[in-house]
């Protein structure tokens, strides 16, 4: 595969993530954007990168095929919009936007213009959670909880936090049970920020399914737990997987870096990229496309509609 691939947006994110991944990539040309011209020439300087510029329009020039758009989440409307009318398919950081109408917006511009555009949900491509979900099969849900803990608070209210780092769970919900409605959250402030919340979805099958977060707990930490047809099986996030019958009970764990799998590949990022990219040359949609951000996104905005009023 000969494709030239720009990538917008220089920060924390694509150094930890993208660039490690992309500049290891066989036959592919890296174009870099960023406003910040000093990030553009490091980031050259580092992967030997030969293109790179602070205009968008410049980097339009060189005719990229695809883009990685890793800016701040306030920019992606304005710059995925341009990419699609300029016909390049599009991997977008999560969320797609900060609304459900430009999220909308944007999946109908990439059907008209028939391009590919997927959103980062690099959870529903680690390894042991796709193992995760094909175990469990067609069993029903009964209950599934899915929580994710930090250790500080960060974000002012529930909406910042859900839509910037609690939507992973929010989709891994759907990844896991499918579509439901939210009917209930709880959400607790301290010093003027969300320290924690609880929302509750059910299912027309009768199941329920509960999203989990604690910005005052030890250290980062993710679990999905699902229980139904006499079956339980937990997930600590990217390492371990138990599934528990009446009849056993079995464990999968990796301890990465191993041997076998680094962390990018175990935490997903490197499966998420390759099916971007098998996407873009068949013609396909991906599975986080940006309809399915669009209904992880519905979802997330029942849930904060829900909300009680913090405590």
């Amino acid at each position: 595969m000969s494709m030239s691939v720009a990538m917008i947006g220089l920060g924390g994110i694509a150094h930890k993530a993208y660039l490690p991944v992309l500049s290891a990539w066989r036959e592919i040309e890296l174009l870099l954007c960023s406003r910040n011209p000093t990030s553009v020439a490091d980031t050259q300087a580092q992967y030997r990168i030969q293109r790179g510029t602070t205009n968008l329009e410049e980097l339009l020039d060189w005719c990229p095929q695809v883009a990685f758009v890793l800016t701040p989440s306030t920019n992606h409307r304005e710059i995925i919009e341009r990419l699609l009318l300029a016909g390049i398919d599009v991997f977008a950081e999560k969320p797609l936007t900060l609304t459900l109408d430009e999220t909308h917006y944007l999946a109908e511009l990439a059907d008209r213009q028939g391009r590919v555009v997927m959103v980062g949900f690099n959870r529903r491509f680690a390894p042991l959670h796709r193992q995760a979900r094909q175990l469990w099969g067609d069993r029903p849900i009964q209950m599934a909880v899915l929580q994710k803990n930090r250790s500080s608070a960060y974000h002012p209210n529930l909406y910042q936090n859900y839509i910037d780092d609690t939507i992973h769970i929010i989709d891994l919900l759907r990844f896991f049970c499918g579509d439901g409605i939210a009917t209930y959250t709880s959400c607790q402030m301290g010093n003027e920020k969300l320290i924690g919340a609880a929302s509750t979805v059910v299912y027309d099958h009768g199941g329920y399914g509960l999203v989990l977060t604690s910005l005052q707990a030890g250290r980062w930490f993710e679990q999905y737990a699902l229980h139904g047809g006499s079956t339980s099986l937990y997930v600590d996030a990217f390492s371990r997987l138990t599934l528990v019958t009446e009849e056993e009970h079995k464990v999968w764990e990796e301890k990465y870096p191993s041997a076998w799998m680094n962390t990018l590949k175990a935490r997903g990022f490197v499966d998420e990229i390759s099916h971007f990219f098998e996407c873009v040359q068949a013609r396909s949609q991906p599975h986080t496309s940006a309809w399915e951000a669009y209904k992880t996104q519905l979802l997330l905005e029942g849930m904060v509609k829900a909300a009680k009023e913090p405590k």
